[in-house]
């Protein structure tokens, strides 16, 4: 008797969701497409919906591959820029939290109990720029949980836009692409030095967009190849060298597997990929009161920091002198032993300072952040933070309300012995009972860090 042909599931799979429906293909593990496109009548029109369409997917659906690709065409995606100073060294979760709060400020979207992925595009003009991708964190898990279920894995959940690799033809030197989604305009751009620079305009939101488009072709220039890719909407955009409409007869079948062999054959792909857990401390998110706050903060220790290394470069110059006049005096014999043992001294003492200098400057950098963090971490329930500011002198000042008395006094002393070790000293807080309740308060607060400079970042022997 002949034996039913069993077919074996496939390594990869490529699920494209959109408003209107939703489309698969199949990869064996070199990216390769297997079979045809298939087209599923799910539609998916909100982020809050991507869970409920997945598991609608798995239901009517063959099996899935083990290795499942999402692409979801309303996926919330931004590029912006922070300042370098601001992230140089930064720890990955650091990174993250300021990432989520720049998004939320550009946005206006809550971040509250969200996952992030970013790509840093490059740094320029002391500027870094990241590409980032946001989904609400229970979305995220329902969408694991459900692929676990029936035995697949996420590879990674991301935009459609912005395939960092060109269409069409033979490989150019330089190219453009100008793309065509939902609820956004992606602007890409290869330069002759292989780097890539990508700009996102919310076309919903904003109405001069395609203005803004017909800039950045100016702004780019000259390309030995330029795109445009359309997807189901009728748009005017500037005219390219190739036009692809992803309705047409096979054109959509082309572009996903253009992603399929990316995805699959690409180590460290050049995008935002949602694709693992990510633990933020929201905390410290709501605790921020401002993009600006954090900015300046950050380019006020820059100055403080830019002071402080010509300060040691002077310090060092001071020490070869020193070391000069007792090697002198040791070999013409006219200084007296007092003199000697004073020379000693201050050698010593440069030399304890020039020690100190690379574990202070490793804590400078990492000051803004640790600030920040140190205030969410110490302040009770029923305290609010409404400001952090740098005064004349050179002190930050923060301000705030609190309920209770008690309360400004637990935030000074929480934060104490932290900020010491970032050679601050916290003031003693002064309160203002505002009055409003019979029993007192709220408490109007304020109390500065004093810069202990060089001597704070110094271990006690």
């Amino acid at each position: 008797m002949k034996l039913p042909f069993l077919k074996s599931r496939p390594a990869n799979t490529l699920l494209y969701i959109t408003e209107g429906k939703t489309f698969r293909v199949d990869m064996d593990r070199h990216g390769v497409m297997q079979g045809e496109l298939e087209v599923l009548e799910l539609r998916c029109d909100s982020t809050r919906q991507l869970a409920n369409t997945l598991e609608n997917i798995l239901e009517v659906a063959r099996p899935l591959a083990k290795k499942v690709w999402l692409m979801y065409v309303r996926l919330p995606t931004q590029v912006f820029s922070l300042p370098s100073v601001q992230v140089a060294g930064a720890e990955e979760e650091m990174l993250k939290q300021a990432l989520l709060f720049e998004y939320e400020s550009l946005s206006g979207e809550s971040v509250a109990h969200s996952h992030l992925a970013y790509h840093l595009m490059g740094d320029a003009d002391e500027m870094s720029e990241y590409w980032v991708t946001v989904l609400a964190k229970e979305t995220f898990t329902k969408v694991t949980e459900a692929l676990k279920s029936k035995g697949c894995k996420l590879a990674g959940l991301l935009h459609p836009g912005g395939l960092p690799v060109v269409l069409g033809g033979e490989k150019s030197a330089s190219w453009l692409r100008i793309e065509t989604w939902s609820n956004t305009v992606f602007a890409i751009n290869q330069t002759l030095d292989d780097d890539l620079s990508l700009q996102v305009f919310q076309s919903e939101e904003n109405s001069n967009w395609q203005t803004e488009v017909d800039h950045w072709i100016l702004e780019t220039g000259e390309v030995e190849r330029s795109e445009t890719l359309m997807n189901n909407k009728v748009e005017y955009v500037p005219l390219t060298d190739e036009s692809l409409r992803l309705t047409a007869d096979g054109s959509l079948e082309f572009w996903l597997g253009r992603w399929a062999d990316y995805l699959v054959n690409t180590e460290s792909p050049a995008l935002p990929l949602l694709n693992t857990q990510r633990k933020v401390n929201m905390d410290l998110v709501y605790m921020l009161g401002g993009g600006s706050l954090a900015l300046a903060l950050c380019l006020g220790h820059f100055t403080w920091n830019l002071y402080q290394r010509n300060d040691f470069e002077y310090k060092i110059e001071v020490l070869t002198k020193a070391e000069k006049e007792i090697k002198a005096a040791q070999e013409d014999g006219k200084s007296t032993q007092a003199a000697s043992s004073k020379l000693e001294k201050t050698l010593l003492s440069l030399r304890s300072n020039v020690k100190v200098i690379p574990r202070m400057v490793g804590a400078l950098q990492g000051r803004p952040m640790l600030l920040l963090k140190g205030l969410a971490d110490a302040a009770p329930n029923d305290l609010i933070i409404e400001s952090i500011a740098i005064n004349e002198a050179k002190e930050i000042e923060i301000k705030g309300v609190a309920l209770q008395s008690h309360l400004i006094n637990q935030l000074a002393s929480g934060v104490k012995d932290e900020f010491a070790k970032l050679a601050w000293e916290v003031g003693t807080p002064t309160k203002t009972n505002l009055g409003v309740f019979a029993t007192g308060g709220p408490w109007e607060f304020s109390f500065l860090l004093k810069d202990q400079g060089l001597a704070g970042f110094v271990e006690p022997e």
